[in-house]
């Protein structure tokens, strides 16, 4: 490999936002699938502060497979930074493979909040009805609330793909609903309640950005008064 040409590719990759040289430097990575190709990968991609040419990079272990993944795993139970640890779990995520869901789990107890975040987020997006139990055994435990809520808000990913949860979900929801008093937690509670039994309780999710409005206090007596 022309080592002095990557790093050169690199610098110039850094120096845009241009779509087509990231591809392309990209590419010129891929071309290594050698141990140490994948660790110059790796590096580059925790290295950059180019958000463009990260997301690229990140996207591309994808590309190597089964080794590019199994790489990424192998960093997963190794890696001391915590954001190092959250971009991964991301990506790996972004498989939407279930089998994965096992190395994620363990990081819902993780000492970083932004960690734990992925991991839960990520739940969501590989689990089954089986990951509708571990989320709702990590709900208590969790002490900030807003990621209480997008523990509910993952259960409701799953749901969309596993409809036969809504009632186990509903029925958590409605226990934990009482309880909870973070505004946030509260929020996200009740506009997936709203979502999963169609029953309107004053609250809107923006779908872009999902932040949500109305009076969650009003809402959230309106559900406990039924």
């Amino acid at each position: 490999m022309d080592y002095e040409g990557i790093s050169s590719a690199y610098k110039k990759a850094l120096e845009t936002d241009s779509f087509k040289v990231h591809n392309d430097f990209l590419n010129v990575l891929l071309q290594d699938s050698s141990a140490e190709g994948m660790e110059r990968h790796y590096a580059y991609f925790n290295e950059t502060d180019n958000d463009d040419l990260k997301r690229i990079l990140g996207k591309g272990f994808l590309k190597r497979g089964d080794g590019g993944l199994s790489f990424l795993l192998g960093k997963l139970g190794n890696e001391a930074d915590s954001l190092v640890k959250s971009n991964i779990i991301h990506l790996i995520g972004l498989t939407y493979d279930k089998k994965h869901l096992p190395a994620i789990v363990p990081f819902l107890k993780d000492d970083d909040r932004e960690v734990r975040c992925k991991a839960v987020i990520v739940c969501g997006w590989l689990g089954d009805a089986e990951a509708v139990d571990v989320l709702k055994a990590h709900y208590p435990s969790e002490e900030v609330g807003l990621l209480r809520g997008f523990t509910v808000s993952a259960m409701r990913q799953i749901y969309f793909r596993h409809s036969e949860t809504k009632d186990e979900i509903v029925d958590f929801i409605r226990t934990c609903l009482p309880e909870e008093t973070d505004e946030e937690a509260l929020a996200i509670m009740i506009v997936v309640l709203q979502e999963l039994t169609k029953v309107k309780y004053g609250l809107k999710e923006n779908p872009c950005s999902g932040e949500v409005s109305g009076d969650v206090a009003k809402a959230k007596c309106k559900i406990l008064n039924l």
